[in-house]
């Protein structure tokens, strides 16, 4: 069954919102109409030449890759040059094309989750809280006999929400009062008398990103002409961010842990650096590109951190400092990310999920 393009990045944006998008991202939608009917969904790491062609050979609707097709400022379209193809070819065969980024990388069950947790760390957590999640209490009065009701509403927001558990709220039951008033309309009671009725105050957290939407459901289904709600900013929030920092089950030689991760990412070969001798325990995992990070491992006492693309200097710097390097590489640290795509997809849209079968990785060993 087709859907819209909107309805698919839409619950995408839900799980992985753009405002966790670094400042120099590209990702969403950047090829397309929201409004296309989508049956054929194609996955891949980056959108290449080689990809398009699948995607055309293939008859796909949609290609939802983790890297932006267009990055930077492209001044020209030009059929001479491999990106200008790609990008013409995907107008000329009406295919859109969707990228998850840095949102993805940012966001809680993102990227560095699904490494953390292929690894088997324990105790994982953000090893840069840069996207903390604000959250709010929502309170909203009902009256007793369409409780059950406006909770619900409340919950379709997705709002409830506290760690591993879902549809979280207390409730309290008292007495409302109010006199309605000439000009007014009322659920119960009449104009001119004062009403005395049985309500119920329900309260649950809210994120940010989802007030306005709560409070719509709110208003939908709420019988009251006037509805009384409370929003309140807390200062808890939900930790979110770069990378990840975990424990191992049991310390291991650095030289083991090295065997594990080829294995885990199904990698042909490692640029590893330290003491390979060296008893590790903590690790901090960073997808594709994370040598900056490595002070922020250092900060946490991490003896190991796995990411790619390190540079010599960043290399030598931390053999200093006394944390060992693992460089998997930016495509083996992130391609790991696409059957996790098809598995959440997969969640609301019931049509055709592919796999790319092109391998983008863009080295060669010689």
């Amino acid at each position: 069954m087709a859907v819209k393009s909107f309805q698919i990045t839409d619950e995408l944006e839900k799980l992985y919102p753009l405002s966790l998008c670094e400042s120099y991202d590209n990702a969403g939608l950047i090829i397309g109409d929201r409004e296309k009917e989508i049956e054929r969904i194609l996955l891949c790491l980056d959108v290449t030449e080689g990809v398009m062609d699948e995607a055309v050979n293939k008859n796909i609707d949609m290609i939802i890759s983790h890297h932006p097709l267009i990055f930077t400022g492209q001044k020209s379209i030009l059929k001479e040059n491999s990106l200008s193809r790609t990008i013409m070819n995907a107008i000329k065969n009406d295919i859109n094309i969707y990228s998850m980024h840095t949102n993805f990388d940012n966001a809680n069950n993102g990227m560095n989750d699904i490494l953390a947790s292929l690894l088997e760390l324990e105790d994982i957590k953000p090893l840069v809280n840069n996207k903390p999640q604000s959250l709010y209490k929502f309170v909203v009065y009902v009256p007793a006999s369409y409780e059950n009701i406006v909770r619900e509403a409340i919950f379709k927001s997705d709002a409830g929400h506290t760690g591993n558990y879902s549809n979280c709220s207390f409730n309290t039951n008292g007495k409302g009062t109010f006199k309605p008033l000439k000009g007014s309309n009322p659920f119960i009671g009449e104009v001119g008398n004062m009403e005395y009725t049985d309500e119920v105050r329900i309260e649950t957290i809210v994120k940010e990103d989802q007030i306005k939407e709560t409070l719509n459901r709110v208003l939908e289904v709420h019988p009251y002409e006037e509805v009384a709600y409370d929003i309140f900013p807390l200062k808890n929030e939900i930790k979110r961010g770069t990378g990840r920092v975990g424990n191992l089950k049991k310390p291991i030689k650095f030289k083991d842990f090295c065997n594990y991760v080829k294995e885990k990412l199904k990698a042909p070969y490692l640029n590893v650096a330290g003491d390979m001798d060296k008893t590790v325990k903590k690790i901090a995992v960073v997808g594709g590109s994370g040598s900056e990070f490595i002070k922020d491992a250092l900060k946490c006492g991490c003896d190991v951190i796995l990411t790619g693309d390190i540079k010599h200097h960043d290399a030598l710097d931390s053999i200093y400092n006394g944390i060992n390097i693992i460089d998997a590489s930016h495509y083996y640290t992130e391609i790991v990310c696409i059957p996790y795509f098809k598995k959440i997809i997969s969640e609301f849209f019931d049509g055709e999920i592919i796999i790319s079968n092109v391998d983008t990785h863009p080295f060669n060993k010689v």
